[in-house]
């Protein structure tokens, strides 16, 4: 799980999950500092074609995509060369040198091609955060959540490059609807504050934007879920475009 940040900095666990095209898992490279490109490395292959747009529906959602994941999918969705060369030299950390320079550098490039077909073609997904419920709203009819403020988005970073995850609909999925009775029931939950949302998000688009950019995604829907010391039920909510 991982971080997320709103305009307040508030934690954020994350996590992933895939539309039609089965589950993946992707382990992050670690950094090294053996350069690559020596005389007897064999050149970087050329980046893949960007990955296919984002599906009508989802039918899975990934969990647990690290940080180089997404930046695999900010790349394959917005159609930028990727820094394969960078990836591999990185890669090269993990591989035993004995093998020889040009054997390693084939094998690290072999990982990164792996993770990047493993992972380009997700666009549907799950993350994790705290739901940061407000105070019940009678004019809203429901209790606003925090997750969902215009100014949330759950923050990704690949070395120096940034990407901001941001929702299109947060609007449709701000408030979550009950009656007086019910809000006056949770606030009485000394648990309420550790309230947490597990968001199904299809994403749709891509932008770069300085050293990095931006990924948007449809909220789908998500699910309430309360502490295990909690009396609050667990909720599905699905959430309109």
């Amino acid at each position: 799980m991982r971080h997320r940040f709103l305009s307040a900095a508030l934690g954020v666990s994350l996590a992933f999950s895939i539309a039609g095209c089965g589950d993946q898992q992707a382990a992050e490279s670690n950094a090294a500092n053996v350069p690559a490109g020596s005389a007897t490395s064999p050149s970087p292959a050329a980046a893949p074609p960007a990955a296919a747009a984002a599906p009508a529906t989802c039918d899975n959602y990934t969990d647990s995509l690290t940080d180089r994941d997404w930046a695999i999918v900010y790349y394959a969705m917005t159609g930028l060369a990727p820094p394969r060369e960078k990836w591999a030299d990185e890669a090269l950390a993990g591989i035993d040198r004995s093998l020889g320079a040009e054997e390693a550098w084939k094998r690290a490039n072999a990982q990164v091609d792996a993770q990047w077909n493993a992972v380009k073609d997700i666009r549907c997904v799950t993350l994790r955060t705290r739901a940061d419920p407000q105070a019940f709203d009678a004019s809203l009819g429901g209790i606003p959540l925090g997750a969902f403020a215009p100014d949330a988005f759950f923050p990704f970073h690949d070395g120096s490059m940034r990407i901001a995850v941001k929702f299109r609909n947060a609007d449709k999925a701000r408030v979550w609807k009950m009656n007086a009775d019910k809000a006056a029931a949770l606030k009485a939950d000394s648990w309420l504050g550790n309230l947490r949302l597990a968001i199904r998000v299809r994403l749709v688009a891509s932008r770069p934007s300085g050293n990095g950019g931006t990924i948007e995604g449809d909220i789908v829907g998500f699910d309430i879920e309360p502490s295990e010391y909690s009396r609050i039920d667990r909720e599905t909510v699905t959430v309109t475009p």
